[in-house]
């Protein structure tokens, strides 16, 4: 008698319960596509202002191109370093940097972003784009970026590693 006494009830409930069921559904999927993540992936280094200004810190956004195993062996002892540290690398740039004529005869300015791979010996490879502004101030971040002298590379305990850096190129008049 009690079994059929609870059947009952849920059966005299059962639209009502389909309706929470729909209206707790819809609104878990509202919420999904209302939902904004804290984390958004942008650049996050410093910048180094070329010509006229530059600024007096400098970071390096870091990524392995090797992937390298998980254990206390490979635990990173050295990131890789322009040879003389950050303040011979604000003076690499503001000595080799051109800015060319057209780009400020017709006021150009800004940063662009070059990314590039420091290999295992040290040398600068895949220099690429990541963020361009004009073919004029590009190829000259490039040029400027290809140019440099070797860098101290990427170190573990077992040896050398390539890593990934990006770095902003920033022009100002």
């Amino acid at each position: 008698m009690n079994k059929k006494y609870r059947h009952n009830k849920l059966e005299e409930n059962r639209g009502l319960l389909l309706q929470i069921s729909i209206i707790v559904s819809l609104l878990t999927v509202l919420a999904a596509f209302n939902y904004k993540s804290k984390n958004k992936a942008e650049f996050s280094g410093d910048y180094i202002k070329i010509n006229l200004e530059i600024d007096t810190s400098i970071s390096v956004n870091n990524k392995f191109t090797k992937p390298l195993p998980l254990n206390i062996k490979n635990k990173i002892l050295q990131q890789a370093q322009f040879p003389g540290g950050e303040n011979a690398l604000r003076l690499y740039f503001s000595d080799n940097l051109n800015y060319p004529e057209k780009a400020k005869e017709q006021n150009i300015q800004g940063r662009v972003y070059v990314k590039f791979t420091i290999n295992q010996y040290g040398k600068i490879k895949n220099v690429k784009l990541v963020r361009s502004i004009h073919p004029l101030l590009d190829n000259e971040a490039v040029r400027l970026i290809r140019n440099m002298p070797d860098w101290q590379p990427a170190k573990t305990k077992t040896g050398t590693f390539d890593s990934e850096h990006v770095l902003p190129v920033i022009f100002i008049k």
